[in-house]
């Protein structure tokens, strides 16, 4: 718990309500904020709020409990972290909104319905995508992989449950095993064993599910014997990397694929054959704002010869968000497709011949937005460009 010297400050003045939040590492610095609007400016979903962050901002040092916990003002947050890296005053609004939807669900005013099927299924089944556990291994089956803790490895490679579960985002899973097997990395996986990392229940305000799920992967994984735990998901490892030791020490280090790439170009393991291409790169919120990983895909396309990166206008920390995050997908989908066609045509104005991003929800929501298009650009997610590049089938 955080100790605020705001709550010394203005003693009997703040309801239980902002009291609560101040206490938080998330809202410790709400009372700094100077109302510029820089959070609003930069909310990619605000024209469907019900208030403006700003606003929320305001009303929360009022302690209008009534007035913020209301599924239209809690539940459009895509959780971009845009918000959060702009303000001037330091304030974690983004980190704000999910202990505010963690008061709704206390409230019993959150999550959303589809939010609500997607929580119980992890509760069920330990993945959002209501499929048996025993099919978690499925996409896996014609690789004979070895299989953690039953036989020890150096590396774990962590799909996550989209990955793992969903059709059109399986290659990813398959793609990154078959790369790691051509080039003779020592892995494994958790097969039927792995959980659900609590992406899901921590972005909709579900925190005892994702505590509980956080500590058990903890657990797992500090006794798995693994040095290195790699996850191509945005999702999976932001959650693993940045929020895990905030609840326990977590040992293995915690590496985006794009990252392990790097350090094996650099180490003279990993050289690309020629491959001309005119790429775009779309920064997954998740794995750059949070996860704080903008150089390595970058690092990753450019030392494929022949290659040509060709940046969108907003990049990095000022990329546009697709919009499908923090279950704003799952709950309002055609808003989220308006925010991806928006970022698509971004894409296709760079004049690049395909779209190379890092993240399954990004994927899923971009992909529909070209199929809606009807536009020839092509997209891959970078572990699968890569194997098309080296051939690996």
């Amino acid at each position: 718990m955080t100790h605020n010297k705001a709550l010394e400050i203005y003693p009997g003045e703040l309801d239980f309500f902002t009291s609560r939040l101040l206490q938080t590492e998330a809202g410790e610095k709400l009372l700094h904020c100077i109302q510029c609007g820089t959070c609003s400016g930069s909310c990619p979903t605000v024209k469907s709020w019900g208030i403006t962050p700003r606003q929320l901002v305001r009303l929360l040092q009022l302690g209008k409990k009534e007035e913020i916990l209301r599924p239209e003002v809690l539940y459009f947050c895509s959780q971009c972290y845009a918000c959060k890296a702009r303000c001037p005053m330091g304030i974690k609004l983004s980190d704000v909104l999910i202990e505010l939807r963690h008061i709704a669900v206390q409230n019993k005013v959150g999550p959303l319905e589809p939010q609500t099927a997607l929580v119980k299924s992890v509760r069920n089944y330990d993945n959002p995508w209501m499929q048996p556990r025993a099919q978690r291994d499925r996409w896996a089956k014609k690789l004979r992989l070895n299989i953690i803790p039953r036989k020890k490895a150096k590396v774990l490679y962590y799909p996550g449950c989209t990955a793992a579960f969903v059709p059109a985002v399986q290659g990813v899973a398959f793609a990154t095993a078959r790369l790691f097997q051509y080039l003779d990395i020592d892995f494994g996986i958790l097969g039927r064993e792995e959980k659900c990392c609590g992406s899901t229940s921590f972005r909709v305000g579900e925190k005892e599910l994702y505590e509980e799920l956080a500590l058990q992967n903890i657990e797992q994984f500090n006794s798995s014997g693994v040095k290195t735990i790699v996850t191509a998901c945005a999702g999976c490892f932001g959650v693993i990397k940045h929020e895990y030791p905030k609840l326990a020490c977590l040992e293995p280090e915690v590496l985006h694929l794009s990252e392990f790439l790097v350090r094996l170009v650099e180490e003279g393991r990993l050289k690309f054959p020629a491959y001309p291409l005119k790429v775009t790169y779309h920064d997954p919120c998740h794995l750059g704002r949070h996860g704080g990983v903008f150089e390595a895909p970058r690092k990753v396309l450019e030392m494929i010869p022949g290659v040509d990166l060709l940046e969108m206008h907003r990049i990095k920390e000022n990329s546009r968000c697709c919009g499908a995050g923090g279950g704003v997908r799952t709950a309002h989908a055609n808003f989220a497709g308006e925010l991806a066609a928006a970022r698509l045509d971004e894409a296709i104005n760079t004049g690049a011949e395909a779209l190379v991003t890092c993240c399954p929800f990004c994927e899923q929501n971009l992909g529909d937005a070209l199929k809606a298009a009807g536009n020839p650009l092509q997209f891959y997610d970078l572990v699968e460009l890569i194997t098309k590049i080296f051939k690996i089938t």
